[in-house]
């Protein structure tokens, strides 16, 4: 990947807009924004990775975790559909959380890969947004 961006190679490189306008998830919910098959030779970075949350829409409750690691709501790039174990992912837990656009995930192992968000508490519904960025390499 070293070089001058050639004709050839820009016409093989894709930017991929991850994006979930605002959206209702019940508490406890998890859904899959974007889902991608990666195949061999092929390349994928995670460039970006943002969750806000926009509104809590169960008032004066206090929300119970599921998982307390993952905070309020969490966005991650999974190649399973175990919400616990994803390759790179961002949580929420007072303010909008982004991962690392100059540390990149990247990916180069062929199989199927999914963006998926999560409400991670058992009794609060919310309102959240999420926006990203993957390119892919062919």
């Amino acid at each position: 990947m070293n070089g001058f961006v050639t004709t050839n190679r820009y016409a093989r490189v894709y930017n991929l807009p991850i994006t979930l306008a605002q959206t209702e998830l019940r508490a406890g919910k998890a859904f899959v924004v974007a889902r991608f098959p990666l195949a061999l030779f092929q390349r994928l970075e995670l460039r970006s990775l943002t969750l806000f949350v926009n509104a809590i829409l169960t008032p004066g409750v206090v929300p119970i975790y599921l998982n307390t690691s993952m905070g309020l709501a969490c966005a991650g790039l999974y190649n399973s559909p175990m919400l616990t174990s994803p390759l790179a992912y961002t949580a929420f837990t007072e303010q909008a959380s982004t991962t690392n656009p100059f540390s990149p995930c990247v990916i180069e192992t062929p199989g199927i890969y999914s963006v998926i968000v999560s409400n991670n508490t058992s009794n609060t519904d919310l309102s959240l947004t999420v926006t990203g960025t993957i390119k892919f390499y062919y």
